[in-house]
């Protein structure tokens, strides 16, 4: 999972790093990074996203004490933090692994 975080990080471009933490995930944003040099990439908020299991219901996405977000699956979790962290990244379909069609 922390491989696919950080591969999609660094798809959109977005400068920060993803470690382990006791329940999930936390998204590091760093201040100088790729981002901010984005006109619309408006990141003003660098406080760490964290991601967190939580079953049944899936992932939450955390920031502070806000929670933003809850997804069952990982495509809308990508989704929303693509539009959390990366509103200036084209839109369209992410690949997380793929079979050989031979």
């Amino acid at each position: 999972m922390a491989n696919v975080l950080s591969g999609a990080l660094r798809l959109w471009d977005v400068a920060a790093s993803v470690q382990r933490h006791e329940d999930g995930f936390i998204i590091g944003i760093r201040g100088s990074g790729l981002e901010l040099m984005h006109a619309d990439a408006a990141i003003q908020d660098l406080t760490p996203l964290r991601i967190v299991a939580r079953a049944p219901q899936g992932w939450l996405i955390v920031r502070g004490a806000e929670t933003l977000g809850v997804h069952a699956g990982l495509p809308g979790l990508l989704r929303q933090l693509r539009e959390e962290l990366a509103p200036h990244a084209r839109t369209g379909r992410l690949i997380i692994g793929a079979q050989s069609l031979v």
